[in-house]
Order: structure tokens, then C-alpha cells, then sequence
């Protein structure tokens, strides 16, 4: 009799798992929160594991980066193509602007072209901080939002972007760089929301909240 008590008791455990944690054999995770994995090992190097999640309104979906190198992944959601960030982008300044390294590093130099629109002035190549950094675009594309490091962002799904910044794997984040290694975001309405790298941009996944 003891022995079945505690059987039935290990089976319930373990189906109650089953349930709390939507366990799939389908690529797909069901949970109160969701861990995705952006890029892995091998040939998963350039993909979202799971590429596709499914949670409900309130729950939260949490990003890392697992790769054993230093190669970074964003997770960007973007409403239309019109907001898919360049990683560079030029910046018009007069020619006479001296642009001085912040490091002391002896073998850097900033990518300057001439300015065909305008003979004063030249075109500095610069990071875009839009890209590498997080931040969040609201639906009118007006109010730009600078998001903490290893952010937690409340999403309502009418936002024309949101980007984690470069997440690069724990313990591989280079010199300088900032030290980004997740992004959590919880989800506040239904629907179906895609998401890419800006990096590898055939990287892509789905949440969809019920």
C-alpha cells in the first residue's frame, strides 16, 4: 500500500511538471518563463532554441546567449522593414572636426568618406547605437527609449521596435564592450510578435501570447 501511495505520488509530480512547464517535443516551450537560447554550438550557431514560444498574457520570455565563442546575437522585434537598423551608419561633420581616439590603442583610426552633398563637410562611419545598444521605439516612431544593460522590458506589442543590444555569451564579452548577456521581456497582450538577429538577420523566432 506504501509503495503505491508513493508511485502515484512520483506520477502526479511529474505529470504537474508536464503541465506547469508545457513540456514539447516540437521545438516549441510553453512556460511561466520562457529561457531562449540566441545562437548555440555547431550548426545551431545561428538560430533561436526554441525558435518558437508560447506563453501566456503576464508571462515573460528570457534570452541568452550559449555560444563557447565570442560571437553576439540581438533579439530585435521590428514592426515593419522600415526600422531594420544598419549596423554603421555615416554622420555629416565639418571637415575641420579632429577626432581623437579614447583609448589608448596605436593601431585605430575612425572610417571617414568625403561628403559628395557637401564639400565642407565629410562623413564619419560610426557604430549605430540603435543596433548594439537596448533600447525601445515607440508606435509613432517619435520617443526613443535607452533601456538598462540586461534589461527587463514590459512590452505591449505596439512598439515599432525593441532591441536587447549585442548579447554575447557569459565570460566572452570583449574589452569595452558593454557587458550585455540577456533580455528579459514580458509580454502584456495577445497576439503572434516575430523577432530577428541585426546580426545574422535570417536568425528569426516567434512568441506568441495567449
Amino acid at each position: 500500500m506504501i509503495t503505491n501511495t508513493i508511485t502515484f505520488s512520483a506520477g502526479l509530480l511529474i505529470y504537474s511538471l508536464f503541465v506547469v512547464f508545457g513540456v514539447s517535443s516540437q521545438g516549441e516551450a510553453n512556460a511561466i518563463s520562457s529561457t531562449v537560447g540566441a545562437g548555440g554550438n555547431g550548426t545551431d550557431w545561428d538560430k533561436f532554441t526554441p525558435q518558437n514560444v508560447t506563453i501566456n498574457i503576464g508571462e515573460s520570455v528570457t534570452w541568452t546567449n550559449p555560444m563557447q565563442v565570442a560571437e553576439p546575437h540581438t533579439v530585435t522585434f521590428v514592426k515593419d522593414n522600415e526600422m531594420i537598423p544598419p549596423l554603421v551608419a555615416p554622420f555629416s561633420v565639418p571637415n575641420n572636426t579632429e577626432l581623437i581616439s579614447a583609448i589608448p590603442a596605436p593601431n585605430v583610426e575612425p572610417t571617414i568618406i568625403p561628403d559628395n552633398s557637401n564639400p565642407n563637410n565629410k562623413l564619419v562611419i560610426v557604430d549605430n547605437h540603435r543596433a548594439s545598444a537596448p533600447v525601445a521605439v515607440d508606435s509613432p516612431k517619435t520617443n526613443v527609449t535607452h533601456l538598462p544593460l540586461n534589461s527587463n522590458y514590459t512590452f505591449t506589442g505596439e512598439e515599432s521596435y525593441v532591441n536587447s543590444g549585442w548579447m554575447w555569451p557569459m565570460g566572452q564579452v570583449p574589452p569595452g564592450a558593454p557587458p550585455i548577456t540577456s533580455f528579459t521581456m514580458t509580454f502584456e497582450n495577445p497576439g503572434t510578435y516575430y523577432y530577428i538577429c541585426v546580426i545574422h538577420p535570417w536568425m528569426s523566432g516567434t512568441v506568441t501570447v495567449n
